[in-house]
């Protein structure tokens, strides 16, 4: 039995993203020369960001 030394690099989810909205990424995308997948990632990472930082303007009691 082998050990799960944690997520690679070539690891991915998948998630139901409606087609219009996709596509609409896609072209975005080529116009401006990234990979979907990047666009993705920054999209998810940036959203947690400000999700982050949300959360700690709210005083706590």
């Amino acid at each position: 039995m082998s050990e799960n030394s944690g997520p690679t690099k070539d690891e991915c989810i998948c998630t139901d993203i409606p087609k219009a909205l996709y596509e609409r990424v896609e072209d975005y995308c080529k116009s401006r020369g990234i990979a979907t997948s990047e666009f993705i990632f920054d999209a998810i990472s940036e959203k947690l960001l400000s999700i982050h930082r949300e959360r700690r303007r709210k005083p706590r009691l």
